[in-house]
Formats: structure tokens, C-alpha cells, sequence
């Protein structure tokens, strides 16, 4: 198996779209499952959070229903 030279590619934050194109998670092939994966699991957890966040009778976001101690709607 060839050993390829990196030293082309952009090692640090890429600041434009050619930087952003020669970064080494772009470049390897091999990286795009690990993008697919994490992207996949990020958007579920948002997902799961947004979800108990409106369902979940415990949840108080409005002031109004944060203060009671006692549910009085339902």
C-alpha cells in the first residue's frame, strides 16, 4: 500500500472554501462514514431533546407555569 504525501493539504481552521476543500477530514475518504454517523446521531439527540422538551408534562419553559408547585393543567 503507497504511502501518499499530505503536506498539501490544510492542517489548521479553514478560513475559505478552497481551505475547506483541502482539509484532511474532506480529503480521506475513509472519514465520510464517520461524518455520516455523527451527523446522523447529533440530528436524533436534537431530535429526542426538542421532543421531551414539548411533551414532557415536567418541563416548564413558559414563567407562568414555572413558579406552581402544584400541575394545575393538563
Amino acid at each position: 500500500m503507497a504511502v501518499e504525501s499530505r503536506a498539501h493539504l490544510y492542517k489548521d481552521m479553514p478560513k475559505n472554501w478552497d481551505q475547506l476543500k483541502n482539509n484532511i477530514w474532506l480529503s480521506d475518504a475513509g472519514a465520510y462514514p464517520v461524518l455520516v454517523v455523527l451527523t446522523f446521531a447529533c440530528g436524533m439527540s436534537a431530535s429526542y431533546i426538542t421532543y421531551c422538551c414539548v411533551k414532557n408534562p415536567d418541563v416548564r419553559i413558559t414563567t407562568g407555569k414555572r413558579q406552581q408547585l402544584i400541575r394545575t393543567w393538563e
